[in-house]
């Protein structure tokens, strides 16, 4: 059984400076996808206000019992249409 056989140092150097760069690169796509994220959700949440004011009846609407929806104001799959 032979050893494997080192690599020479500036090799090694290359390649931690790579695996730096790669890891660094990640961590700010992950902090933009963040900011995307919450930028989304807020422009979500001001589309929801302004159709909230915009068309007060619909919120008001008798939901189904037995329907499920992720937020009480929205239509569920089998509501009819008013």
């Amino acid at each position: 059984m032979s050893a494997q056989p080192q690599l020479p140092e500036w090799e090694s150097l290359l390649i931690d400076e790579a695996i730096a760069q790669a890891e660094t690169r990640f961590r700010e796509e992950e902090t933009r996808a963040e900011r995307r994220t919450v930028e989304l959700n807020r422009q979500q949440g001001y589309h929801r206000l302004a159709l909230a004011i915009d068309r007060p009846e619909k919120a008001v609407r008798d939901q189904h019992p037995g329907q499920l929806s992720f937020f009480p104001e929205d239509p569920t799959l089998f509501d009819e249409p008013a």
